[in-house]
């Protein structure tokens, strides 16, 4: 197995940190919307959300 740079180890981390950052607040705006729209459906059942 070749030796990695550091330089090379630190961009992985960066770029797999990054990566879960952003499924996380993706997730996070999809569940809200999610929740705000059920809300929304349960205080109003005769409109189309």
């Amino acid at each position: 197995m070749m030796p990695v740079s550091r330089r090379n180890l630190d961009w992985t981390y960066s770029s797999l940190l990054l990566a879960i950052v952003l499924l996380s607040w993706g997730f996070v705006i999809y569940a809200s919307t999610v929740a705000a729209r059920w809300q929304l459906q349960k205080e109003f059942p005769d409109k189309f959300f």
